[in-house]
């Protein structure tokens, strides 16, 4: 599902993605639990160039050439906590699901690409936007003939 949602059409991936050859800076948290995936999945469905970079390090020296680090690629983390009526116990529960919203930031054009769904499966996210950014970097491609 995630894969048919996380496209150009949704405004979830820029449609001249891949033209320049940038390095794509795909954040990492420094929490292995999480940057496992991002790893994971950014370097089996993605071909182009990319660079792990702590959330902290995209605004030092090495990265600020826009041209060549033009896009990043993050996630927002939202909390959603709910409360329910729990009569058993005579007294309200809450419950608090973590849940993750991707985004791609075109720096050189300041413009964000938000994914039009979040999860609380995140490995998904990111897999379905790998394949799919992969899709349209090659599809950008100068064609050879």
């Amino acid at each position: 599902m995630a894969i048919s949602k996380i496209t150009t059409e949704n405004k979830a991936i820029p449609a001249d993605f891949g033209k320049d050859e940038s390095t794509l800076i795909c954040v990492i948290t420094g929490k292995k639990s999480y940057d496992k995936y991002m790893k994971r999945y950014v370097s089996s469905e993605y071909h182009g160039k990319y660079e792990f970079v702590l959330r902290d390090e995209i605004y030092s020296d090495k990265y600020k050439d826009t041209s060549k680090y033009r896009y990043v690629f993050d996630l927002n983390k939202l909390n959603r906590t709910t409360s329910t009526y729990n009569p058993s116990l005579g007294r309200m529960e809450s419950n608090t699901i973590t849940t993750a919203a991707y985004f791609i930031t075109d720096r050189k054009e300041n413009i964000t690409y938000n994914s039009p769904m979040t999860s609380s499966f995140f490995a998904k996210l990111i897999e379905a936007y790998m394949i799919n950014l992969e899709a349209v970097r090659l599809e950008n491609q100068p064609r050879i003939q």
